[in-house]
């Protein structure tokens, strides 16, 4: 993480702890802590007052590299056309974190020695530090994290300016599976798209869509091959696809994270001719009773081999995978891709199977998740400090239940005389209700960058003019559009009185349907859906409710949905 200070009128040093011991890759998890130190040293006499402060900082950045047909006029005067790359800048505003760490005091004097240790309890809704690059282009997205800090004077002094970048995981996946069963389907075998060979029946079962990365994942398979095609093999995949945007124009990025082969079984076996020519006799009849017996006990016996697992592959989706992500600029999407190989100019069944890839599970039971297990207690930091004619400097209330550990200071500070005055700041704790998440996004044709003298000033003044949103339903699915998670939005909401008697208490089994079906991410609709049925009509959620909700989730997470939203049905509690 480089450090970036000016060195004009003194040193400005930010120095971040590192995250708690357990943590993939040494990044910080959503819901934990961050804590730090911003350390200052004043080369000359400080002749009038200094403001303080940092903020944390994400955004999705991207950059299209798209191409342009161009006309022109050569030496001889005649029309010709090439064509040209061109490039797109986007980026928007994931969340902002103000921290007014405090006031530097006129009167201090020369080389005075400053340290304002601070705490930001991140976010549970970000997503994950990210980059992807188009292949052979010059395209690129990125999810991005940055702590900065400013030290503001008047007239000459200006603004010093410091910044470190982080590395953030998303909130480990939940840990109850969310399994997936493709019923047993059949497809047609054709050899260049026109003459039957047959058809092949097969379907598998997954054990959990939510995967995390590294992780590995059961996933069962059988199939019977009732066509003249041999079989060559049965691949399962995990498939990551990347689109990211900048204006009209795009990029995409595909690229295979796990794949796994399955074992050939006896059913597997292609039929003779012989064999063909009587199936499809036997076939014609359709409606009659015996055919309709053997193709279910064909399908009775592949349900059996799925749930016995008897063809398994072990899937273990690679550590350098990204995570999943719908944002307003980046779209990182997982299927999980199941195909029977037939050979060459011949149809190969396949089906795709929604996945989601994240942050293991086993962070958040191991404590690593920011619950405050299995972490070491921060030190209680000693009192405020100082030497000279120097004047302590001024900050928000210290909240006593949160202890901020100072971070060792600058390695460059070990060379300082030891009679240099120090002062240490009252550490300053920041927790979620501060944060702005989302924002506009900002396009050109040129890179702008994130270092502009205004951005810090942004940061504080949307935190002033934080907009109170009238509580309404079409306000609420207007949020979810431009929410970086839904869930986290909606329990937010649920838990504000004001939005519980101006929405929830007279919702409509139409609007409550509308809510799930604003949702983009497919994954999180049984947790909205849950998250909102304590609240519907003052607690009496009713099974209308249920059905207007199945109607509007997907049809293969139904199942979790009733589990979820069951207990809550006052009119089926019998």
């Amino acid at each position: 993480m480089g450090n970036k200070s000016s060195s004009s009128g003194g040193r400005l040093s930010l120095v971040l702890d590192a995250p708690p011991r357990g943590n993939e890759g040494g990044s910080y998890i959503a819901g934990q802590t961050l804590t730090g130190s911003l350390y200052a040293a004043s080369k000359d006499a400080v002749s009038t007052p200094l403001d303080v402060r940092a903020y944390l900082s994400g955004k999705e950045k991207v950059r299209v590299r798209y191409t342009e047909t161009e006309y022109y006029t050569d030496s001889k005067g005649d029309r010709q056309s090439r064509t040209v790359t061109r490039y797109r800048y986007a980026e928007r505003r994931i969340v902002s974190v103000p921290i007014r760490l405090g006031t530097v005091a006129a009167g201090a004097e020369a080389g005075t020695r400053y340290r304002f240790p601070f705490s930001i309890r991140l976010p549970l809704d970000l997503p994950s530090t990210m980059h992807c690059a188009e292949n052979g282009g010059g395209g690129y997205c990125d999810v991005v994290y940055k702590v900065k800090a400013e030290l503001k004077g008047r007239g000459m002094f200006g603004t010093k300016k410091t910044e470190e970048s982080i590395s953030v995981l998303s909130a480990p996946l939940p840990p109850q599976p969310l399994p997936y069963l493709a019923e047993p389907q059949t497809h047609k075998v054709n050899l260049c798209c026109c003459f039957n060979r047959g058809s092949i029946t097969f379907g598998a079962r997954v054990e959990d869509t939510s995967i995390g990365r590294g992780d590995a994942v059961a996933v069962d398979f059988a199939c019977k091959n009732q066509s003249t095609q041999p079989i060559e093999s049965a691949r399962v995949q995990v498939v990551e696809e990347v689109h990211w945007h900048a204006g009209a124009h795009s990029n995409y990025r595909r690229h295979i994270v796990a794949d796994r082969s399955f074992g050939e079984t006896e059913r597997w076996r292609t039929m003779e001719k012989n064999e063909m020519k009587e199936h499809r006799e036997k076939s014609r009849g359709g409606g009659t009773l015996s055919h309709r017996d053997r193709r279910a006990e064909m399908l009775r016996e592949l349900h059996h081999a799925i749930h016995d697992g008897e063809n398994r592959a072990e899937l273990r989706v690679a550590t350098g995978a990204l995570h999943s992500h719908e944002g307003g600029l980046i779209d990182v999407r997982h299927r999980l891709k199941i195909k029977v190989q037939t050979g060459s100019c011949v149809d190969n069944p396949k089906v795709n199977v929604p996945v989601r890839v994240g942050t293991p599970s086993r962070l958040a039971a191991s404590g690593a998740a920011g619950d405050g297990e299995g972490e070491e207690e921060p030190e209680i930091p000693a009192k405020a400090h100082w030497d000279g004619p120097a004047m302590p400097p001024s900050a928000p209330p210290y909240e006593p239940e949160i202890y901020v550990k100072p971070s060792a200071p600058p390695a460059e500070w070990a060379d300082d005389d030891g009679d240099v005055p120090l002062v240490t700041a009252t550490p300053v704790f920041v927790g979620t209700n501060v944060a702005v998440l989302g924002g506009n996004v900002v396009e050109g044709e040129e890179d702008k960058g994130d270092d502009g003298d205004d951005e810090g000033d942004a940061v504080f003044a949307a935190t002033n003019v934080k907009a109170e949103v009238v509580p309404t339903l079409p306000n609420l699915l207007k949020e979810l559009e431009f929410s970086v998670n839904a869930v986290g939005t909606v329990r937010g909401r649920v838990e504000d009185e004001e939005w519980r008697r101006g929405v929830f208490d007279a919702l409509s089994p139409s609007g409550y349907a509308s809510i799930i079906k604003a949702v983009s991410v497919e994954f999180d609709q049984p947790d909205v859906a849950a998250a909102i049925a304590p609240a519907v009509k003052g607690g009496n959620f009713s099974s209308d409710y249920l059905i207007a909700a199945l109607r509007a989730t997907s049809s293969w997470l139904r199942v979790t949905l009733v589990q979820k939203l069951l207990p809550f049905c006052k009119d089926m509690d019998q």
